[in-house]
Order: C-alpha cells, then sequence, then structure tokens
C-alpha cells in the first residue's frame, strides 16, 4: 500500500506539470510549430510514463487485493460456516455451502437435512454438557465472543462434536431411509457362538451405516487431506474432527428383539445401533478437560530446557507429517486427544445473570463476583391415587415446593 501511495503522489505531480505546461501556453504566445513540436515532445515523453505508472499502481493493488482474498479463502473455516447465518439458498438450504459442499446436497436431497438435524444435536447436547461452566457452548461468529477466531480448547470441543453429530445423523439417516444414497448396513458380521457352540443370534433388522456416515462426513468437512501438507490450524482441527468421528463410532452397539412363544426368547435377532448421542457428548467432554495443548517446536525446546524434565515436549509424527511442531505429552496416532493452540479466555462476561447448580458451583462461575439467592415457589401434583379405590380414575392434590435458586450477579 505504500508503494501505490508513492506511485499515486508522482502521478499527480505529472499531472500538475502538465496544466501549467498548457497554462503557460496560454499566457505566452508562442510560434504555432513551436507549440506544436512541445506538445508531441510532451506526448510522447510523459504519455508512457503516466501509462506504466497506472498499470504499476493497478496491477499493485491488484496484487494486494489478491492477497487479501487469498487470506480471507484460507481463513475459511467449515465447521464455522455450519453456524454461520445463511446468506444465500443454496442445494444445502441450512448453510452457505462451498462448491463442493453444494455439489454434495445436489447429488443426495437427503443431506440437507442430515446436516440440519446434526447442527440442532450439536447445539442441544454442547449446551446441555456445558449449562453449569462459564463457557455454556455459545458459538459467536461476530465479535469477541468468536471461539473460531483462535484454536481454543472450546474450538476443537466444537470440531469434533459437530464431526460426530455429523456422523451419526448421516449414519442413522441411512437405516431410515432418508437418505438416497445409502440404505441399512450391509457389511459382514461375524457369528456369536456361546460356549456349547451354538449361535447367541442371528444378524437381521437394520443397522446404522456408519461406514457410509464416515465417509460422507469426512468429505463434507473436507478431511480427506489430513496426511498431505498443510498448514498447523488446518491440520489441528482435522485431527480434532477425527477424534469426534473416532468417539461416535466406538458408541455402536448391539440391538436385539427376542423370539419365541410367550417370550422364551429361544431366537435373538440382533443389529448394529449407535447409542444415544448423550454418550458421544459425554465423552467428548471428559477430551475437551484433558485437551492437549499444542505449540511451536521451537518454543516448546525453550520451555522444555527451562523445565529441566519436568515435562516432555516432543515431536508430532503420525497425522501431522512429523513437522516441528511439540505439544506437552506424547503423541496421539489414534485420535484419542484433543488438540489446541491457545490458552482460552476466562468468559466472565458471559456469566451475568446465570443460573449456578449449587452455592459451590457460583464460586467458579460468577467469576468472583458473587451470586443472589431467589426462592422460587413450585406447585406440582402429589398424592394421587385413584378416585373411590376403583380403576381407572385417578384424582392428585397439589402440593406447594419451594426450592433455592442461585444466579450470578
Amino acid at each position: 500500500m505504500m508503494q501505490i501511495r508513492k506511485q499515486l503522489v508522482g502521478l499527480s505531480i505529472l499531472v500538475s506539470l502538465l496544466i501549467s505546461i498548457s497554462r503557460c501556453n496560454e499566457i505566452i504566445p508562442i510560434d504555432s510549430d513551436k507549440a506544436d513540436m512541445a506538445s508531441t515532445i510532451t506526448s510522447t515523453l510523459l504519455t508512457p510514463l503516466l501509462a506504466t505508472t497506472l498499470s504499476s499502481s493497478f496491477s499493485s493493488s491488484q496484487i494486494a487485493i489478491d492477497r487479501e482474498s487469498s487470506e480471507q479463502i484460507n481463513y475459511k473455516n467449515v465447521v464455522m460456516g455450519i453456524y454461520t447465518p445463511v446468506t444465500k439458498l443454496g442445494p444445502c438450504r441450512y448453510i452457505d455451502g462451498t462448491r463442493k459442499q453444494n455439489h454434495q446436497c445436489r447429488r443426495d436431497s437427503g443431506l440437507a437435512d442430515a446436516i440440519r438435524d446434526a447442527k440442532k444435536t450439536a447445539l442441544l447436547h454442547c449446551e446441555e454438557q456445558f449449562k453449569f461452566d462459564r463457557w455454556n457452548c455459545s458459538i459467536e461468529t461476530k465479535g469477541k465472543r468468536n471461539i473460531f477466531k483462535k484454536v481454543y480448547k472450546e474450538t476443537a470441543f466444537v470440531h469434533a462434536l459437530t464431526a460426530a453429530a455429523l456422523t451419526y445423523q448421516i449414519s442413522r439417516a441411512c437405516a431410515e431411509g432418508k437418505m438416497t444414497r445409502c440404505q441399512c448396513a450391509t457389511e459382514r458380521r461375524p457369528t456369536m457362538l456361546d460356549a456349547t457352540g451354538a449361535r447367541k443370534f442371528q444378524w437381521g433388522g437394520c443397522s446404522d451405516n456408519v461406514k457410509h456416515g464416515k465417509r460422507v462426513a469426512r468429505n463434507f468437512l473436507e478431511l480427506q487431506s489430513l496426511d498431505s501438507e498443510g498448514d498447523e490450524i488446518s491440520e489441528i482441527l482435522r485431527h480434532d474432527s477425527e477424534v469426534g468421528i473416532s468417539t461416535v463410532v466406538g458408541m455402536l452397539e448391539n440391538k436385539c428383539k427376542c423370539h419365541g412363544v410367550s417370550g422364551s426368547c429361544s431366537m435373538k435377532t440382533c443389529w448394529r445401533k449407535l447409542s444415544d448421542f448423550n454418550a458421544t457428548a459425554a465423552a467428548l467432554r471428559v477430551k475437551y478437560h484433558q485437551a492437549l495443548r499444542k505449540i511451536p517446536y521451537a518454543k516448546a525446546s525453550r520451555r522444555a530446557a527451562k523445565r529441566e524434565q519436568r515435562e516432555r515436549v516432543v515431536t508430532i509424527g503420525t497425522g501431522f507429517n512429523g513437522r516441528n511442531f511439540g505439544i506437552l505429552e506424547s503423541t496421539d496416532p489414534d485420535f484419542e486427544n484433543l488438540f489446541y493452540l491457545e490458552q482460552s479466555p476466562t468468559f466472565c462476561a458471559l456469566t451475568k445473570g446465570r443460573q449456578c447448580s449449587s452455592p459451590e458451583n457460583c464460586a467458579s462461575l460468577c467469576c468472583g463476583r458473587g451470586y443472589t439467592t431467589r426462592v422460587i415457589k413450585q406447585v406440582e401434583k402429589c398424592k394421587c391415587r385413584f378416585s373411590n379405590g376403583r380403576c381407572c380414575t385417578i384424582i392428585c392434590d397439589y402440593c406447594e415446593r419451594y426450592e433455592d435458586r442461585y444466579y450470578c450477579k
């Protein structure tokens, strides 16, 4: 920008010079042949110079614009796009999808609804898991509260939870017939035998298509380039998303139905089904509290030298191309741990008026500002019984109950 400013100043000087020459020509009458010769010389000398200056100015500004737009494109975050308000209606309907994402939504008409359900599932369970924490899963894309500006622990958790919810909803949608390009899982499963060698049960029913769910989620979140060269932030966010997918897939369990006379369960039919997503959210919350901070290797080496064996810093190999980055623990080749880069903010500005679960919880949640206690009157049914001791009309009394609730100042 400084170079462009200098060129524009030079251009203004040249224009002033041309104006001065024209004025002098009007004030001091000279021979017409000489005037034509001066005009020719002036245009011959100054026109290429002006053209060069303008060309270099526009090319420099174009380079600056291209560079700025390139930085914005590189900063584009796929998961952030899911939680950003929709500005245009496209094939994915509920998000402003990229060209690749819109192509996926066109190929499978049920994908857009799965994305919508995944967003709702992630938000619902995130808020449930953190309702009594300072950060109550407030996912914002504007202002200082934007957790996508840096890679905090919260950013890692949201990426993992979103990837898990997307895998979960797509897998369930396949089994429920809501997707046009997939159906129930068809992979071969081993025969389960009891101690006597008899078959415990037979496989049947409609299993959740986790294989298809993982593939579509990875394609949609653009996780295929995990082992390719990329910047540090992209590598970490891809890793965190894979942690979410690995966690939800680990929740796959057998569901069985008994067959036989009078419920004797002489034969069972079983299929594979993902457990309730609340179990996945709870497991990811544990990983959130155990997340490892990842730091540049050069800084890690200096800190390690000062700490003298207090903490071991290693270079990440598997999954991060052996690049010069370090973490304050061991490597994580199997997507067990969440990684983050920056220390989280206090989020104290978000806790005003928030409800605590107990006075002890208020001590942390309210950031030392104190809390107020409100006595809430609850009216509920009690002492329910059959009318006149006979079936089947039930009558109940109404009882009052008083409950203390605590709110941050």
